[in-house]
């Protein structure tokens, strides 16, 4: 009788062990899950986003400054919609410096557009380098994410 229930006790400490190694592992799978769910997310709202700088290029390039004052409005908006919904996902570890940079992205993103919304009208020659600096600027910080996003997978 006690050997019975030695085993039965040895067997049921088993049965936690792999219960608590399945519970890790479910976890793992929705941590997973959630990343990839924000890479999907980072990946359309950045076409989202670049379109947005085109049609600013765009716009500079006709000299519109109708044109350029919309597209930086519109910029300025898809960039604080996207930080708001950046900070819905709760990432893994690993993928923190990658949300530090597309925050900083999105952030000057947002300075671009308000500064081309803002200056659009006067169309200074210092203001269409600025905005020029500011768009290649933001590309090139693009690229870095893009090279860290690859990184990790």
């Amino acid at each position: 009788m006690v050997i019975s229930c030695l085993i039965l006790s040895i067997a049921a400490s088993g049965c936690v062990d792999i219960g608590n190694d399945v519970d890790e592992l479910g976890e793992s799978i929705s941590q997973a899950r959630t990343d990839l769910q924000f890479l999907q997310w980072a990946a359309n709202s950045t076409g989202v986003i670049l379109d947005d700088y085109s049609n600013i290029k765009n716009a500079t390039s006709e000299r519109n400054t109708v044109l350029m004052e919309g597209s930086g409005r519109t910029l300025k908006e898809d960039s604080e919609k996207a930080l708001t919904e950046l900070d819905s996902f709760s990432v893994s570890p690993s993928l923190q410096d990658v949300v530090a940079e597309y925050r900083d992205f999105l952030q000057r993103s947002y300075n671009c557009g308000d500064f081309v919304e803002t200056n659009s009208q006067t169309l200074d020659l210092e203001a269409l380098e600025k905005t020029l600096e500011m768009i290649n600027e933001t590309s090139d910080l693009f690229s870095e994410i893009s090279e860290m996003v690859e990184q990790r997978n």
